[in-house]
């Protein structure tokens, strides 16, 4: 099972450990991917494949196809909880992105979905948190409503203490309360202390969304998580950027490296590095240097597309005083998503100066 990306951006499984299940939650897409098709391959009516095909294009951003696997699932085993909340989840992703519409549609099967989901189980976590969330996000116009959010959370906490711990930190992102955030985040990892989640969740706490940034403990932190499971991505992205705001170099240089060996598949750390160079403005060069290596390789899923890559080499470029490779990186973007607004936009200004 995998909870939503609404959550804490990457989806996860807790209710499962099918091997699938632990790549998608260690963030290894490519290779869920290859596994899943080969599956697929040898038994084209295998509910399970489908189920893990819906969660795995999505994290590709092909939203359509997300729920066109989670149809199939569905129709496939529809006595499975996990197939609905599956659904459920990737119509609450489409509902997010599409046009207002179609997104009333696709909020309407979504909670019939989730409603479906529960009645088969009722303590499913991915059905509670797709609910959670879409209570949360929306307006009260459209079914939103935070007191229930938080009620779901606390039933969540009931089922799961590590989850619900993380429900209620994510309900209080962006709310400026840092010292209860964190300590639900603490309390998540205090349930499961080998729950790396948990850990590069509170890392990321402290390097990237409290108030004020606490750079040592997210370093301290990190490296726990990395101690957890060496292969797994995230953390390796926080230290970069740790490091970069430090200007600490050798050790951003050493750290971005490692993670290209212990995670070749996955080239998250330099985008954010470069990320975190720009946003100080600092050591351009490098940064550039680290966005090429970024774009030397198809991206990981839910990880920055190259279009965005492009966009944020634009940006170094423009502030550099480079307007023509600005342009040219910013068409670049237009050429592989050409409905990407902030490229769009760049470029409209570019030109018109």
């Amino acid at each position: 099972m995998h909870r939503l990306i609404l959550l804490l951006a990457i989806p996860v499984c807790a209710q499962s450990v099918a091997p699938v299940d632990a790549l998608i939650e260690a963030g290894h897409w490519k290779r869920a991917r290859a596994q899943t098709e080969a599956r697929l391959r040898a038994n084209p009516n295998d509910a399970q494949a489908h189920a893990w095909l819906s969660k795995i294009r999505g994290g590709f951003g092909d939203l359509e196809g997300s729920i066109e696997a989670a149809e199939r699932a569905v129709a496939l085993n529809p006595s499975s909880a996990a197939n609905h909340a599956q659904l459920a989840e990737a119509c609450a992703m489409m509902a997010d992105k599409a046009h207002v519409w179609k997104s009333i549609t696709n909020v309407r099967r979504m909670k019939k979905e989730v409603a479906a989901a529960l009645a088969l189980d009722s303590r499913h976590i991915d059905a509670l948190l797709v609910d959670m969330m879409f209570s949360w996000k929306a307006p009260a116009i459209a079914g939103g409503d935070k007191a229930l959010a938080n009620r779901l959370a606390d039933r969540i906490l009931g089922i799961s203490t590590a989850w619900g711990a993380l429900a209620h930190a994510r309900l209080l992102q962006d709310q400026g309360q840092d010292s209860v955030t964190e300590g639900w985040l603490k309390r998540a990892v205090q349930a499961d202390t080998g729950f790396y989640r948990a850990r590069v969740s509170l890392a990321r706490f402290y390097c990237c969304t409290s108030v004020k940034h606490r750079l040592d403990l997210a370093e301290k932190t990190a490296l726990e998580a990395i101690a957890l499971d060496p292969e797994a991505e995230p953390a390796y992205s926080i230290l970069a950027r740790v490091y970069a705001s430090q200007q600490r170099w050798n050790e951003l240089e050493a750290i971005v490296e490692r993670a290209a060996k212990a995670v070749p598949d996955n080239l998250g750390p330099f985008l954010a590095g470069a990320q975190t160079l720009l946003e100080s403005g600092q050591d351009f060069r490098r940064a550039e240097r680290y966005i090429a290596r970024y774009l030397s390789q198809p991206p990981e899923g839910r990880q920055p597309t190259h279009a965005e890559a492009h966009w944020l080499m634009a940006t170094i470029h423009e502030k550099e005083g480079r307007k023509p490779e600005a342009i040219r990186e910013l068409r670049a973007a237009l050429d592989l998503e050409r409905d990407f607004e902030p490229a769009r936009l760049s470029l409209k200004r570019l030109l018109r100066a």
